[in-house]
């Protein structure tokens, strides 16, 4: 996915947000659900075993919405002002990541940002396969990056992040359908979370 493609595709399918994964569930509340990684909504593994349920859950789930060897778009942003940078560039040790964007927070979000801060968006387009991107899941699951998952054909954001995976898809009779399937992995609080 080129610069200009990525923007477009955003600006169509994603007017009312950045590409940035925490802020979707706000502003897509009709189109978001969450499942959490491990059982009991435990946030982080702490053996092999947890780690094994933890990428089998998210592998399934994004086979699931995606299919196997479906083109999807990893995108991942850096704060100007980001002490955790220099863990992204384990990032891109997995392949070449074109910067698409840079937004200027301050100028965007004037009542959240007093300073200068700027979010650079990088992305890299590949086929999903089954547990090719365990990597990336696990250093997510860890809190060491953020990244997402973006799937233009399935028009679907998988955003997984410390304890789990934030979906946004296109319909809420979909969401429902996902729901459904995946109850015993959903919060058991009303808000979703």
């Amino acid at each position: 996915m080129t610069e200009s493609e990525f923007i477009d595709y955003w600006n169509k399918e994603y007017p009312e947000s950045f590409p940035i994964n925490h802020e979707l569930k706000e502003i897509y509340p009709n189109r978001w659900f969450r499942i959490h990684s491990l059982p009991k909504s435990k946030r982080y593994a702490d053996s092999e075993d947890e780690y094994k349920i933890l990428l089998d859950r998210q592998n399934q789930l994004i086979n699931d919405l995606i299919g196997k060897e479906s083109e999807v778009t990893i995108s991942f942003g850096i704060y100007s002002n980001d002490i955790t940078s220099e863990n992204y560039e384990e990032l891109t040790d997995f392949a070449e990541f074109l910067k698409v964007l840079t937004i200027d927070l301050r100028k965007e979000r004037l009542e959240e940002y007093e300073d200068k801060m700027y979010f650079d968006i990088y992305v890299k387009t590949e086929k999903w396969e089954n547990g090719n991107r365990d990597e990336i899941l696990k250093a997510i699951a860890d809190d060491e990056i953020r990244a997402m998952f973006i799937c233009p054909s399935k028009k679907c954001i998988i955003a997984p992040y410390d304890g789990g995976i934030d979906v946004i898809i296109d319909s809420i009779e979909k969401k429902d359908r996902l729901k459904a399937k995946y109850k015993d992995w959903l919060s058991d609080r009303e808000d979703g979370m």
